[in-house]
């Protein structure tokens, strides 16, 4: 998953076939309070989507809040997972959280705020009719859900939040062009948004156009990306045009907001490695090789890590 440098990224998530549940189980949970970020009152009915890393499926069904804007998900894998937070007429949240599945091991509260979109006025026939859509679109039933977000923009061209599910579309059916074109619309509505400037990077990388997807993913404040995926494709595509010191910088973040994410520390320790840091190149490298033995990518660590240590 996750890896520019395969060109999978993490957009493509949408586009998966849905994992049997089994694959996702585990002894782990998680669980949190969604608020208005204006008001700071709970929210109700935010879909809370969740994506194990490892087991590359969704946990199913997806959490919605309740009254209190509380929502839990029990029996989850261990490791990380990527977690959005969606309701409509609020921005998307993307963020990376991890499981421990060790008994007894306690579950803090995940505390998210939303940022209401403003301008745009949804009427409940609007917000039924994007339900209708979004519920086409998780069927992978991508072009009945285009033409019901196409209608409901016809119809009401100042919900430019419809730029985004179109775009969407566009994206899972490999139309990347089109996709650009009506994320770029949605930016020019938000254009502050690290959401969809990562959506139009992210673009831009399965269009084969890295030196584009550089400069969108360059726009986002460093501090705002929160979430895994989006932090290890900037930095593999750093890597992929020789910028390793300016890479360090994002699998480090990667690996401090998933301390399981295995091909992060791997990532991680052959960026050390090209920079010739050669301690925290064997630091990074034995923690990949104790996440992920069975990895392809394993014989090249052990070997590094071997001469390594045969130097020293």
């Amino acid at each position: 998953m996750k890896k520019v440098l395969i060109m999978v990224i993490v957009a493509i998530l949408l586009v998966i076939s849905l994992s049997a549940k089994s694959a996702v189980t585990g002894k782990g949970k998680l669980k949190g309070i969604v608020t208005d970020e204006k008001t700071g009152l709970p929210l109700v009915g935010v879909t809370v989507k969740l994506f194990s890393v490892k087991a590359l499926g969704f946990y199913l069904p997806s959490p919605k809040t309740d009254s209190e804007g509380r929502w839990r998900a029990l029996y989850l894998r261990g490791g990380g997972w990527n977690i959005d937070f969606e309701k409509t007429g609020y921005e998307t949240k993307k963020i990376s959280f991890p499981v421990d599945e060790t008994p007894g091991a306690k579950s803090p509260d995940i505390e998210v705020t939303l940022k209401k979109i403003e301008g745009i006025a949804l009427t409940e026939d609007i917000v039924a009719q994007l339900e209708t859509g979004n519920n086409f679109f998780a069927e992978q039933k991508f072009p009945q859900a285009l033409q019901i977000f196409e209608d409901i923009l016809k119809k009401n061209p100042d919900v430019f939040i419809i730029y985004k599910n179109i775009g969407n579309c566009y994206f899972a059916m490999e139309k990347y062009d089109k996709a650009i074109e009506f994320y770029q619309k949605l930016f020019e509505k938000q254009p502050e948004s690290a959401e969809t400037m990562t959506l139009i990077g992210n673009s831009y990388v399965n269009a084969k156009n890295m030196e584009k997807a550089m400069e969108w993913f360059a726009k986002i404040p460093f501090e705002e990306i929160k979430d895994v995926d989006t932090l290890y494709n900037i930095g593999a595509n750093l890597t992929n045009n020789n910028k390793n010191d300016l890479a360090l910088k994002y699998f480090k973040r990667a690996v401090e907001v998933d301390a399981e994410f295995d091909e992060g520390f791997y990532q991680l320790g052959m960026t050390h490695t090209a920079l010739n840091q050669i301690p925290e190149a064997l630091e990074a490298l034995k923690k990949f090789m104790e996440l992920a033995p069975d990895s392809p990518n394993f014989g090249t660590a052990k070997a590094i890590v071997d001469a390594f240590s045969k130097v020293k």
